[in-house]
């Protein structure tokens, strides 16, 4: 007995059914076949395209906002060299707390250099800021308007950043001036680390 005889033997029940009835059971079957197929395989398989293409579409995004930064990203370091070139400027205009009595010295020879005569010049306590600390100190000196303006000159020209505020000036006998007011220097703030501690 070959093949195609065993597959007519299976078949042989179902011979006897009226046509109308064979072809309702085989329509039954194929539509059995067709919601199976729909439920366990094409609906499985479209929500799985689904989530890959919603992963591939948020990958996309990304890679367009990647491709943005990297775009901008030789001028953006162009902006950060140039920023950090900047702040060495600015932190080398502050001094650290071991130059301030050679820089408030250099305030003074600058003074005495100019003619200036001083009769106080008394350092006070620092006042913290955010970054830096203010160093300030109180002057009264004595001289000519040229003499205090050869001492201002100076100041402006020290490669530290050192501001006179608060001048108070009266003029006494022979136009000599009588000069009181603050000069405030400022210093960065080193952060203290937690080595050897």
């Amino acid at each position: 007995m070959n093949a195609d005889a065993l597959n007519l033997e299976f078949l042989r029940p179902l011979l006897p059914f009226p046509l109308w009835q064979k072809a309702a059971a085989l329509l039954f079957a194929l539509l059995a076949l067709i919601i199976a197929y729909y439920f366990l395989v094409w609906e499985p398989l479209q929500e799985n395209i689904a989530n890959q293409q919603a992963q591939v579409d948020q990958e996309q995004r990304l890679l367009q906002k990647n491709k943005k930064l990297a775009q901008n990203l030789p001028k953006k370091r162009a902006e950060f060299a140039k920023l950090e070139k900047q702040l060495k400027i600015a932190l080398n205009m502050l001094p650290k707390k071991s130059q301030i009595p050679d820089l408030l010295e250099n305030v003074t020879w600058a003074g005495k250099d100019s003619g200036l005569e001083f009769s106080v010049f008394k350092p006070n306590g620092e006042r913290p800021q955010q970054l830096y600390a203010e160093v300030p100190v109180d002057i009264s000196v004595k001289g000519t308007f040229r003499q205090l303006l050869t001492f201002l000159k100076r100041v402006g020209e020290m490669p530290r950043i050192v501001a006179i505020k608060n001048l108070m000036l009266s003029q006494g006998a022979g136009g000599i001036l009588s000069v009181q007011g603050n000069v405030i220097t400022y210093r960065f703030i080193e952060k203290v680390t937690g080595k050897g501690k």
